[in-house]
């Protein structure tokens, strides 16, 4: 059985002086149970074992505490790491956690690329750190390419991802 990757988001909306709460659930596409792969693995290396390591799997982090490290993916210096969903959803939101040790900060650039599988959308350029959410146009999206523009601020210029999702928010 797939296990669902759910996030939930609180809203509170208010109209005519009347307050409604609630809560709106949404799929993270971008998950291994989901069907997500990433398509450059065999060129991106992972610290730790595949599957723990990997960004999409349902868990936010995978700590090894015999090797004192986070379980992730990394790309060298402008290589890219492009995760292919198992079908084209419409989406708006991109979310990412860059390893961070050491005060990492990374130059790096997001694309969705569309239906067609061929066109590039950027939706980020630029200085990234942490935990990253990006907001785009709703989209219909096939893949999320995450590209090692200018390395991070490190010695190896490695960027390192821990966990990415994606989803539509309302």
């Amino acid at each position: 059985m797939l296990m669902q990757n759910i996030l939930t988001m609180m809203f509170t909306y208010q109209e005519k002086g009347q307050q409604l709460e609630g809560i709106i659930r949404t799929q993270d596409v971008a998950s291994e149970s989901n069907g997500a792969i990433i398509s450059t693995a065999r060129i991106n290396k992972f610290i730790g074992s595949a599957n723990l390591a990997s960004p999409l799997r349902t868990s936010i982090y995978y700590y090894q505490p015999i090797h004192k490290t986070v379980g992730n993916l990394f790309g060298e210096l402008h290589e890219s790491v492009i995760i292919e969903l198992l079908q084209v959803y419409e989406l708006n939101r991109v979310r990412f956690r860059l390893w961070d040790y050491g005060d990492r900060i990374t130059d790096m650039q997001v694309f969705v690329i569309g239906q067609d599988r061929i066109t590039e959308t950027e939706i980020f350029n630029g200085l990234a750190k942490d935990v990253m959410t990006i907001k785009f146009p709703d989209q219909l999206v096939s893949k999320i390419k995450l590209y090692n523009t200018n390395g991070a601020n490190i010695e190896t210029k490695r960027f390192s991802i821990i966990k990415i999702q994606a989803y539509y928010a309302f």
